[in-house]
């Protein structure tokens, strides 16, 4: 077998050319792994932060989350009425007192009528100057009886309605529905109407009208 002998200038016709040499560049953004940074030592959650978790013993005597719903505004569904759902929702309007538009404010106003001093001890609704609920006191033999009316302003004049006795169930749903009414913006003279017709009625609890 005949060997060709130009073997180069064969070679030659496959002349590859050198690799061109590249400079390597630096690319953080792929190159560097950016970690997050560990936390500070002051810096994590502690619980103490909150305060203790407020716990009550059960009758079995575990320990259980206890839950404080005494801002909690009152659920229909726990009563048996749509009476005493409006008595206890205005209750409870007095007694959250300013995250409700700060519906009850502390009075000492005393006056004098037939000899008998009374005190007016609480103010509903401050926003409505001209009329409100107030709770009052008649000395009788040194003994004080606490009781609730209604009061409105005729020019500088205060009139008055009696509600009745603060230990009175029906007294305080009348209360209650007085200071639905003040709410929802019922004229002075229509809550007069109102409580005059209740005395046209059964003792039994009050109707709205």
């Amino acid at each position: 077998m005949k060997h060709n002998s130009d073997v180069p200038g064969q070679l030659a016709l496959f002349a590859i050319a050198p690799t061109e040499q590249r400079t390597t560049v630096h690319d953080p953004y792929w190159d560097e792994l950016e970690t997050a940074p560990q936390q500070v030592e002051d810096n994590r959650w502690n619980p103490a932060d909150f305060g203790e978790v407020p716990r009550k013993a059960g009758n079995d005597g575990q320990l259980t989350i206890f839950y404080d719903d005494t801002h909690e505004p009152p659920d229909s569904d726990d009563y048996q009425s749509v009476n005493d759902y409006h008595l206890a929702w205005a209750e409870w309007r007095i007694r959250v007192g300013g995250q409700v538009k700060d519906d009850t404010i502390e009075t000492t106003v005393e006056t004098r009528a037939n000899g008998q001093v009374r005190l007016a001890t609480k103010k509903t609704a401050p926003q409505h100057d001209t009329h409100w609920v107030e709770k009052y006191w008649v000395e009788r033999a040194t003994n004080k009886y606490w009781y609730f009316q209604y009061c409105w302003m005729s020019g500088r004049k205060i009139n008055r309605l009696y509600l009745g006795s603060v230990d009175s169930i029906i007294a305080k749903r009348k209360r209650a529905d007085v200071e639905i009414a003040i709410a929802d913006g019922k004229l002075p003279s229509d809550i007069e109407k109102l409580i005059r017709g209740w005395k046209n009625e059964s003792p039994t609890m009050p109707k709205m009208q």
